[in-house]
């Protein structure tokens, strides 16, 4: 086999899983070990990094305690935004190597059996003027590759790229999504579906809008967790 990410030929081990579901390693060993999951203990709330015996990261703490509205009830995320990652999403989000996405199908089906089976998967999305200039929504392809069903139900509104913002910017940003479907959401739970955990604002928002349309609760599944 050729390693997806670095092009070099590996020898794919065996598993009885392979050999019943015929699936193939896309990614050598050396490759994978790479990437940094996150493992407990983290935030209860958003996954991030706490201090010792603590639930909750400062974060989570400052918006509780300034009052500050989280529909959005907990956050799954996977892996550390390190150095090998950022390199990879760069590779895969920013330079169009839709193929990267791949190597994190395993996991990302993973958790979400784990942690959101039956649960309505809506993908964040990208505005039409970001997705003409990308040419591809990076969480739908990932989830392509996972083999998640999606609900397409939100509208975004374009807005500056978030890497160009800073936290007290992103944190103050208006509203940017909407809802677009002709019937609202049959009291169902939702998780939404994203690359990146940064802030939380995206999927704050987008968590608000989901309950405005009938989804009982919101929860969000994402890849990493700067």
């Amino acid at each position: 086999m050729i390693c997806v990410y670095c092009g070099v030929r590996f020898v794919e081990k065996f598993s009885f899983h392979k050999l019943f579901f015929q699936t193939n390693e896309l990614t050598c060993s050396q490759c994978i070990s790479k990437f940094k999951k996150i493992i407990d203990p983290v935030c209860e709330i958003c996954c991030g990094y706490i201090i010792e015996n603590q639930k909750l990261c400062k974060n989570c703490i400052e918006y509780i305690s300034l009052k500050l509205e989280m529909p959005l009830i907990i956050n799954k995320s996977i892996f550390h935004y390190t150095n090998e990652i950022k390199e990879w999403l760069n590779k895969f989000k920013f330079c169009g190597d839709v193929q990267l996405a791949s190597i994190f199908a395993d996991d990302l089906m993973e958790y979400y059996e784990n942690s959101f089976k039956n649960y309505k998967i809506v993908p964040i999305p990208l505005s039409d003027a970001r997705l003409k200039e990308r040419g591809f929504n990076q969480v739908e392809v990932l989830a392509q590759y996972a083999g998640l069903n999606l609900t397409n139900c939100l509208e975004r509104i374009h807005t500056e790229k978030q890497s160009k913002l800073n936290r007290y910017e992103r944190l103050s940003r208006e509203q940017v999504f909407s809802y677009c479907c002709a019937e609202k959401i049959d009291n169902e739970p939702i998780v939404l579906l994203d690359d990146v955990y940064t802030t939380g604002k995206t999927v704050q928002d987008a968590a608000t809008i989901l309950l405005q349309n009938g989804a009982t609760e919101v929860h969000s599944l994402t890849l990493i967790r700067a």
